[in-house]
């Protein structure tokens, strides 16, 4: 009896299901249908798949009834197709370009009356236009990745060159540490782009914002992105799907050596720069590869290769730099105790003195609304050594570890400032190894091998992760990554194909103080710091404390040092493919499983905020006072450092069907379910959570507001319940990892494609289907580990630097914690993607195609973070419930006994809709190109995983254009081989040296700049969030702009107190980009198998200058008012440039 599809289908999925693991390919399929003179289809004709670079048959197979081949599971690769046929001449088309996960659809292949002894040969005429899937996808080449120049020589920056790609890099020097999130597709977001290589996972599982490995562009064949409507056999994340191959070795001895090469000397200086030179910069890759056949008795010989092996190394070694080139630095008189510079012009109208005085401790007076009314002032701002506390010159020689020669004042406008001209340097080490072996055990069998080993360190003066202000002592940042990946594939019969894939990826990071550094740099006895910590045994290095001194960016806080972290993911992949007449069927499932072990943040050194308040009894109303006094107004430290195991499993099974309705038409159509487990730890160290539905009011502690310090603050002995609302994985009611576990999570998938003229020059495909997006792990379940009763970080209130020490901890008394705690909505909904596009492809002369796509989505349910213990608008302006608590803010939070309590929700949303256009030429000897253009836009409420909503009652406040939003991008990348000129030389030797060999390329963009938002200080009396700036009316942007004033920055002013400002972001936009990169190849031939290539590669060619960065922060004394001159600082000017002209060297000896 006849099934139709949809059983055939279902009857599948099911029985792979039970008896598979599968997940995604990255082969391709070659089909056509097989006619006769007089039009009528051939069956039973034998086909053969030749691999060109091997010399060897891929696939056999047959036509079927309707006359239609298919050749399934092909690598990519360079093909012949032969087709033989009794009593018509044998048929050969060469040069078949098979991209990765194409289908290339040949349409009428046509016999021709003859003996199968004589062979029709012709160079293949390869299909430009998709006219077999309704998939949106583009094939950057091999050409493009060896003979395009990239800043970096990062392959994957070669996605800009697509349309719907956009960066918020100010850089075009990718240098990154195997970061992936640097690059939004169609207005999603950056950790939903999905890396596979050879067809097997290559994203960190963690914070799916990087590879395992980055793999060198000398190793890479090409990769292929799909950026809409995949097929159903596509998962695991919902953004753009980049399935890069590495190179494999052929029949013959091939290889590379290479070298390319960086130096400031090359390079002009940037466009603002004081200092008269270019940042110091070096970028020295070099490296190899050679491939070919495995000589093997018996099982490869020479007259019978079918082993082949393909080896890579390249080495980097590169300092760049990076932050701006200038640091704004304490005036060495403040270092002195003459805080003189602090004064500001006018009177203070509360208090009758001069604006910025310093007060002595304890003295200050303040109103209801908490401001200085009196006090009993410096005079001339000198505090004198007398008065300064037995720690305060540790402090001082922290802050003046830094070379300031060079520094210039900022006076008038920051007289307590310097300029000191400085460019920090980021330092990077790397020695990759590819390693690849490939065996075509038969014409229907093939397996791979290969493996990457990745080791490299990072390292920066003024640390990793979070920096400095100074370049004080340098960090490093150790991430060595493996990868390894086995690839079978079985024809079992002509109709039935099986492709199994198993990937091992193992990633290690530790971040530490860089080996060598002298202890006077970090070390806290070294420098002469005489408190003791709160807990012993939690700074592993002995560093100095975490402090604040509130003069230009003197802040003291950066990252935990020691921390580790260990990760390795095992994943299976089998995909079958079952050809049913015009039905091409295909099932499997996705398994994985990620087993990572991290260490959460914690605060190693005790942190001091010296900041004025009015809980520091000892205040003196200046920062940089309370420091040299040694009176601060809280401190904390963690109780420990602890290290968690966790582990993720994700499961993914998929059925869909290509069905070619008719030699035009064909209609793609399945379904994908997905279920990915939660990341839940083991012992010893399990998650905690704050549930909001537990927490019961009843038990809350209370806070102490009477007593003196450091008592003020702490929870009152036998009051409450300290950990209310505070819940544990696995424990009773809770779900391991906070998750139940989803089980009805199904993606259906359909898209046509439609040839309208039968021609295969023409296609009009259209397409959508549902994306289920992998919660990260890093935005959610590392915090669990640091939440309390695990991790205790009490805050303590008002004291001297000189008294702190164990007993302020252990002494029973105790603290509401001051690091925030993480909440999640436990039955938060799965962040859900609705994508959907349609277009038109067209061939046109010369081996060029045309593409006009409208495309667009829908994102639901994205994760976001909200501070859930805010209070509303208004609540601690004039006089209210703070001062009624001596200004103890835990005392009138909502959840009394925590600060703040981030809950990361799934509440935000985005859509996108873009016209997207492509002009491209391919298979040119001389001359490719592509031109890209979007006109698009990006709306949401926020960018990133882990944002937080700035006012947690108002999601939709944040709404507008997101910062990846570009109205219009065109891009064009080239290459093109110029004119042998020694022919109109009579062929002059000498001519031919000079003048051939010669060839051009290069990538050209343009853009809008990005969405700003200008912000304000402010108070908007809700105990955090932040204020945006008030639209006063006027112009936004000058009549004529310059560096100092971008936009209109008189047309703003602060908001009253109490409010958040009437600006949404992207009121401003920011600078656009005009960017050519161009570069010159010389080729010479050594001998006929030997050829040197000169690569001259210029970076912004024309040192056209491109501004990046605009001060938007306002920041005026009074609620309620304008910016004027006096006040605007330097707000409106320009921050910063993109990169001016650079220069990059490059050889490369092939043979």
């Amino acid at each position: 009896m006849l099934q139709s599809p949809l059983v055939v289908l279902i009857r599948g999925a099911l029985l792979l299901f039970l008896c598979t693991v599968a997940a995604f390919s990255q082969n391709g399929t070659i089909m056509g249908t097989l006619v006769d003179p007089s039009g009528a289809a051939v069956a039973n004709a034998s086909v053969r798949v030749v691999d060109e670079s091997k010399a060897l048959v891929a696939r056999e197979t047959t036509t079927d009834s309707s006359g239609v081949f298919r050749a399934v599971q092909l690598l990519r690769g360079t093909y012949t197709l032969r087709i033989e046929v009794k009593g018509f001449k044998t048929i050969e088309r060469k040069g078949l370009v098979l991209d990765p996960n194409q289908i290339m659809d040949l349409g009428n292949v046509n016999l021709e009356l003859g003996q199968t002894a004589e062979t029709v040969t012709v160079e293949a005429d390869v299909p430009l236009v998709e006219t077999s899937t309704s998939n949106k996808s583009f094939t950057i080449t091999s050409r493009q990745v060896t003979e395009l120049a990239l800043n970096g020589r990062d392959f994957q920056s070669l996605m800009l060159t697509l349309p719907g790609v956009v960066t918020n890099s100010a850089s075009n020097f990718r240098l990154a540490f195997n970061n992936t999130d640097q690059f939004n597709v169609n207005g999603l977001r950056g950790s939903m782009n999905n890396f596979f290589l050879d067809g097997s996972i290559n994203t960190d599982v963690g914070a799916n914002d990087g590879q395992y490995t980055q793999l060198s562009m000398d190793a890479v064949g090409e990769f292929r992105v799909q950026n809409s409507v995949f097929a159903a056999e596509h998962g695991r994340n919902p953004g753009v799907l980049l399935s890069a191959s590495t190179k494999s070795g052929g029949k013959d001895y091939h290889g590379t050596a290479y070298e390319f090469l960086r130096n400031d000397k090359f390079d002009t200086r940037l466009p603002f720069d004081t200092t008269g030179k270019a940042p110091v910069l070096r970028f020295n890759q070099f490296g190899g590869n050679i491939g070919g056949p495995v000589i093997l008795p018996k099982w490869s010989t020479k007259n019978n290769k079918t082993m082949f092996f393909f080896f890579n190394y390249e080495g980097t070694r590169a300092s760049r730099p990076t932050g701006g080139n200038f640091v704004d630095y304490v005036h060495p008189d403040l270092l002195n105790g003459d805080l003189s510079r602090l004064y500001r012009p006018g009177t203070d109208a509360f208090h009758g003195l001069q604006n910025g005085q310093v007060f002595r401790p304890g003295s200050v007076r303040r109103d209801a609304a908490g401001r200085i009314i009196g006090g009993d002032p410096y005079p001339g701002n000198i505090i004198p050594r007398s008065d300064w506390a037995q720690n305060t010159p540790a402090f001082l020689k922290v802050i003046s570890g830094f070379n300031t020669s060079g520094g210039t004042s900022l006076a008038p406008t920051n007289p307590e400032l310097i300029r000191v001209p400085f460019q920090d340097v980021y330092r990077f080490n790397k020695n990759q190894y590819v390693a690849r072996y490939d065996w075509n055990i038969s014409p229907n069998n093939t397996f791979f091998f290969r493996a990457v080993w990745d080791p490299q360190r990072e390292s920066q003066q003024r640390g990793i992760f979070s920096t400095l202000p100074y370049p004080i002592y340098p960090m490093y940042r150790e991430k060595p990554g493996k990868s390894f990946a086995g690839n079978l594939i079985s024809v079992i019969n002509p109709t039935l194909t099986n492709e199994f894939i198993m990937t091992v990826n193992d990633l290690n990071q530790i971040v530490d103080v860089l080996p060598g550094t002298p202890k006077d740099q970090y070390d806290r006895d070294a420098l002469g710091f005489k408190f003791q910590e709160l807990y012993k045994g939690v700074n592993l290095n002995n560093r100095f404390p975490r402090f604040n001194c509130g003069v230009g960016a003197c802040n003291f806080t950066n990252f935990s040092s020691g921390w580790l972290s260990e990760a390795t993911t095992i994943a299976i992949t089998n995909n079958t493919t079952k050809i049913a007449g015009a039905h091409t069927f295909k099932f499997g499932v996705f398994w994985n499983q990620n087993n990572n072990g991290q260490q959460p943040t914690w605060v190693d050194q005790v942190q001091f905020n010296f900041g004025p308040n009015a809980i520091n009894t000892r205040d003196t109303g200046n920062t940089f006072a309370n420091m040299l006094t040694g009176n601060y107004t809280d401190i904390t430290q963690s109780d420990g450092r602890y290290y968690a195991a966790f582990r993720f499993r994700g499961l993914e099974w998929y059925a869909q069907d290509s069905w070619k309705v008719n030699r035009q038409l064909t209609l793609e159509y399945g379904i994908r379910h997905v279920f990915y487990g939660p990341t839940y730890t083991i012992p010893d160290v399990l998650m905690w959570y704050f549930d909001p539905a537990l927490y019961n009011p009843a038990q809350a502690v209370t806070i102490d507001t009477t007593s003196p310090p450091p008592l003020r603050g702490r929870i009152v002995p036998g009051s409450g319940n300290r950990f209310n609302g505070m819940v544990q994985e696995g424990s009773e009611g809770v779900d391991k990892g906070f998750t139940k576990p989803r089980w009805n999570q199904f993606s259906p998938r359909i898209g046509i494609a439609f040839d309208p003229f039968g021609d295969g020059k023409t296609s009009i495909r259209a397409g959508g289907g549902i994306f289920w997006e992998r919660i990260r792990q890093n935005n959610l379940n590392f915090d669990g580990v640091r939440n309390p009763p695990t991790e205790t970080q009490p805050s303590i209130y008002s004291g001297r630097v000189d008294e702190v020490g164990p007993a302020l901890v252990t002494s029973g008394v105790l603290f509401p914690p001051s690091a925030a705690v993480a909440a999640w909505a436990r039955n938060g909904k799965t962040p859900t993607i609705y994508s959907w596009s349609f277009g038109i492809q067209r061939q046109l002369p010369g081996n060029t195609a045309l593409e006009v796509s409208y495309v667009g989505n829908v994102s639901n349910h994205l994760m976001d973070t909200r501070d859930i213990n805010q209070l509303p608008l208004n609540t601690t302006t004039g006089t209210n419930l703070l001062q009624q608590a001596n200004n103890v803010q835990d005392a009138i939070r909502t959840y009394r006994g925590y600060r703040s309590i981030n809950f990361t929700d799934f509440g935000s949303r985005s859509n996108y809709n873009a016209l997207q256009g492509r002009v491209s030429r391919r298979f040119s000897k001389d001359l490719t190109f592509n031109a890209n253009y979007t006109w698009g836009k990006a709306m949401g409420y926020t960018e990133t995983d882990g944002e937080n909503i700035g006012y947690y009652l108002d999601r939709r406040r944040n709404y507008g254009p997101l910062d990846y939003d570009r109205t219009q991008v065109l891009s064009f990348d080239y290459v093109y081989l110029l004119p042998q000129f020694s022919r109109k030389m009579g062929d002059n030797g000498f001519a031919k040296v000079i003048f051939d060999g010669w060839q051009i390329s290069g990538i050209t963009r343009f853009s809008d700049g990005t969405p700003l938002a200008v912000t304000s200080n402010g108070n908007p009396g809700t105990l955090g969030g932040g204020v945006r700036a008030n639209y006063l009316g006027g112009d936004l942007y000058p009549a004529t702009r310059d560096r100092f004033n971008y936009f209109n920055v008189f047309a703003f002013g602060r908001p009253p107190d109490g409010t958040l400002g009437n600006t949404a972001n992207g009121i401003l936009r920011g600078p656009g980009i005009n960017n050519w990169d161009v570069s010159f190849f010389k080729n010479t031939n050594i001998t006929e198998r030997v050829r040197v290539q000169l690569r001259f590669e210029f970076f912004n060619i024309w040192n056209h200058t491109q501004w990046a960065g605009i001060n938007t922060g306002l920041s005026v004394p009074n609620p309620n008012t304008a910016v004027t001159q006096a006040t605007r600082g330097r707000l409106g000017e320009v921050t910063g440039t993109r990169d001016p002209r650079q220069l990059q060297l490059g050889v490369k000896l092939y043979f």
